[in-house]
């Protein structure tokens, strides 16, 4: 069984359809009565950890197949940096194509077990298409309002599945257009009896236990040895917070000996909880994102005080990366890794080789980076990085003087 506990106050919440505490609308964490963690083995997926979900009963459960990808040694990038001892968990190979299907998968299933016939959520592209696909597995109604600016790609992956998308003005660039929109979707949702899916711990506390199952893999494929860093790609931040609190419970349940070192990563032009990290301070909302990154592009990160946390407990470290270097990262781990990744992925190997050059990696730790998202995410990109690659038309009969 799970409880609801607010991080600010202490405070247990009974009601647990709840996002917020309703004493000091501070965040809510979901806590079990047990620190054990048995698997369920006959459950799929992510689902093997239904004992730390918020499952109350096995045939609510809303599965596509999420979970279990692989956690890959690095065989060229590390090596050429002499870190020994890279891995990547690729993301993309979810069934949509990033580790919000983990998320979506809770969600929805959350869902189903209140009893509500309806989603909606904000998202810049692969939270929406992780909902709408479990929504359309689940038979339940979405609305999905989406940034001003994000990639037509993405959001044609979240029509093909039949929710209502909006593009709200200003989403994703303007403080104020932010807040109202996830005022109003909750305003929304509170009217209609839905429930309110925004990826961030803030908004959406049940459905982001999804994203912990990360860390409890992790764990499990290194055969229960914990990494010493763990690069996480940063947009709101709930993603890097999830993933710590997966990480300590998986220590707190016996399995692993220590923690890792949690490492945020953010795109430069468009890094609030990194520049609040250096100036040791709490978050504050950007003007405007000077960042094309799509997916990690927030003014306002919902989660970014979390992170700032988390950092602090797990002796981590912020870090942004020029749009450029991630574009160069990304078209690297597609031609030296065989891993075709979205910018936003791609945007923590930029940073490990930073932090390789700059002496904050000293070469010999067990280093392991998220790669959230496949690389079809962002049609833009992949162009950009083919532009430069010619593609000369010749005989059938010149085949046969090809030389390597």
């Amino acid at each position: 069984m799970f409880h609801l506990v607010c991080m600010t106050c202490g405070r247990t919440c009974g009601d647990l359809t709840v996002a917020n505490c309703p004493h000091d609308g501070g965040v809510l964490d979901v806590r079990y009565d047990s620190a054990e963690i048995p698997l369920q083995r006959h459950l799929p997926g992510i689902w093997r950890y239904a004992a730390r979900l918020p499952l109350t009963d096995e045939r609510h459960i809303v599965s596509l197949g999420e979970g279990d990808t692989p956690l890959l040694s690095s065989s060229q990038l590390g090596p050429g940096i002499s870190l020994s001892r890279l891995y990547f968990k690729n993301e993309g190979l979810n069934p949509t194509g990033s580790y919000k299907d983990r998320i979506a998968a809770v969600g929805i299933t959350y869902l189903r077990q209140l009893g509500r016939r309806a989603w909606a959520a904000t998202s810049s592209g692969n939270a929406g298409a992780s909902l709408a696909a479990y929504g359309a597995r689940a038979a339940v109604d979405g609305y999905l309002f989406t940034l001003e600016r994000a990639p037509r790609a993405k959001i044609a992956q979240i029509m093909s599945y039949g929710p209502q998308v909006m593009s709200v003005k200003r989403l994703g660039y303007d403080p104020a257009a932010e807040k109202a929109t996830w005022d109003n979707i909750a305003a929304l949702c509170d009217a209609n009896n839905w429930l309110m899916l925004i990826t961030a711990r803030s908004n959406s506390p049940q459905s982001m236990e999804g994203a912990k199952t990360i860390s409890y893999e992790v764990c499990q494929q290194l055969h229960n040895e914990a990494p010493d860093v763990v690069y996480v790609p940063v947009g709101g931040g709930g993603l890097l917070s999830t993933i710590w609190k997966g990480f300590k419970e998986w220590h707190a349940a016996g399995y692993i000996d220590g923690l890792p070192r949690m490492v945020a990563v953010q795109p430069q032009g468009c890094d609030p909880i990194t520049q609040a990290w250096r100036e040791g301070r709490p978050v504050q909302p950007l003007d405007d994102c000077a960042s094309a990154v799509s997916g990690i592009i927030l003014t306002s990160p919902p989660d970014g005080d979390l992170v700032l946390q988390d950092l602090r407990e797990s002796d981590g470290w912020a870090v942004s990366i020029p749009d450029e270097v991630t574009y160069q990262a990304q078209s690297e781990l597609a031609s030296r890794e065989g891993l075709f990744v979205e910018p936003a992925a791609a945007v923590v190997w930029a940073a490990i080789k930073e932090d390789r050059r700059a002496g904050r990696l000293g070469g010999d730790e067990k280093v392991v980076s998220i790669l959230t998202g496949i690389g079809f995410k962002d049609s833009a990109a992949v162009q950009r990085m083919t532009d430069d690659k010619p593609l000369p038309m010749i005989e059938a009969s010149e085949i046969l003087h090809i030389a390597p």
